[in-house]
């Protein structure tokens, strides 16, 4: 191909992508609406519709107003012509969420492992393999409509591997799980820390416009603990450090033979609730205090969604201690908030965190929606 040819297609698929997100971010609009906002040739913006029109990226959705002759077709985004997934895998429990382009799910599912296929990594992924084959089968999708999965772990990152710590998970060590499951699943694959992903869900339900964000989350732990997950987000996005596992918070935890009951009681006693607040609160305020000394965040947000009702005597003990601790320091009040999007907020989180990266990445959205333009 010469030069001028690489150019042209250059140009081409530059105009494609322009207009295919305008659609995205503003439908409906009509040809006019799109040569106007782009500064685009109305041959050209013909030709992109066209070929959206031909790959089901778009559609037509009625007419705009009269301008004085024949009404003009207003065409739309298609959210449904192709879906992420999400995961999250908080063994022994393993949640799933398939979305559509603009992140709305449109089919979920929660399903538990076996005490012995949890212990085993290759197990575990198979099991993890399936459910999906059996949700997309039952929402009438093929893996060909997939552009990728986002898979939440509560584990250690290094390179393309991961480490769940924890006595009683000692066979996931430097797990090679996004390489295992692209095998099994012919996807592409994103595994992260499975708080990143709740961050990124919590922000784009509430849409947030934090410049710098802290999220924290309660987890269960295999036995009788809590553990508790770090993110920071900045500008909507996460930020993983140099190696991946920045904010993590990976060793605060809390183990006590009385959580469990605790946790159960905390539902109907107020003395169980306030236990369970103060052993918590206590454990780690620490850790949550280095996060906002280091990030300076706008707001922290915290899900503590398994400690059913005394998850808001939780949030408002943080925030009386944070503010008590730090209040000197930062000569403001640190604003402290409850999550609200707490059913899903992980797998959620992983199909938005495809979702980001593809329409992120021009040569990406090309090579994956579009196809060849030649």
């Amino acid at each position: 191909m010469t030069q001028d040819a690489v150019t042209t297609q250059k140009v081409r698929e530059n105009n494609l992508i322009r207009v295919l997100l305008a659609l995205r971010e503003h439908s409906p609009l009509t040809r006019n609406g799109l040569c106007r906002s782009l500064n685009l040739s109305r041959p050209t913006v013909e030709t992109v519709i066209a070929t959206l029109l031909s790959r089901e990226l778009v559609v037509r959705n009625g007419h705009g107003p009269s301008e004085g002759g024949r009404r003009a077709v207003l065409f739309e985004f298609n959210n449904a012509v192709r879906y992420a997934i999400g995961g999250d895998l908080e063994l022994p429990d393993l949640n799933l969420t398939l979305c559509e382009l603009n992140g709305r799910p449109i089919a979920s599912e929660t399903s538990t492992l076996a005490k012995r296929d949890m212990v085993k990594p290759e197990k575990a992924l198979s099991f993890v393999t399936h459910r999906i084959e059996e949700m997309l089968h039952s929402a009438g999708k093929s893996p060909n409509q997939v552009i990728g999965m986002g898979l939440g772990v509560p584990a250690f990152l290094k390179g393309d591997t991961i480490t769940i710590s924890g006595r009683n998970l000692p066979q996931w060590k430097q797990v090679p799980a996004q390489l295992m499951l692209e095998e099994k699943l012919n996807i592409p694959v994103s595994i992260d820390n499975d708080v990143n992903f709740m961050a990124l869900s919590e922000n784009y339900l509430m849409g947030y416009q934090d410049k710098v964000m802290n999220y924290i989350a309660l987890r269960k732990g295999v036995g009788n603990d809590i553990r508790m997950g770090g993110s920071t987000l900045l500008e909507g996005k996460v930020f993983h450090g140099g190696c991946g596992n920045a904010s993590s918070l990976q060793h605060a935890y809390v183990e006590a033979p009385t959580i469990g009951q605790l946790s159960k009681e905390a539902t109907v006693s107020a003395q169980a609730a306030e236990e369970i607040t103060s052993l918590l609160a206590s454990s780690l305020i620490q850790p949550i205090e280095q996060m906002v000394r280091l990030f300076d965040p706008n707001q922290l947000v915290i899900n503590a969604k398994i400690l059913c009702s005394a998850e808001e005597a939780f949030v408002n003990r943080i925030a009386t201690d944070l503010n008590a601790h730090l209040g000197r320091e930062f000569h403001w009040e640190i604003k402290v908030r409850q999550a609200q999007d707490q059913s899903f907020s992980c797998a959620k989180g992983g199909a938005l965190f495809v979702l980001q990266k593809l329409f992120g990445r021009p040569n990406e959205l090309v090579n994956k929606l579009v196809g060849s333009t030649t």
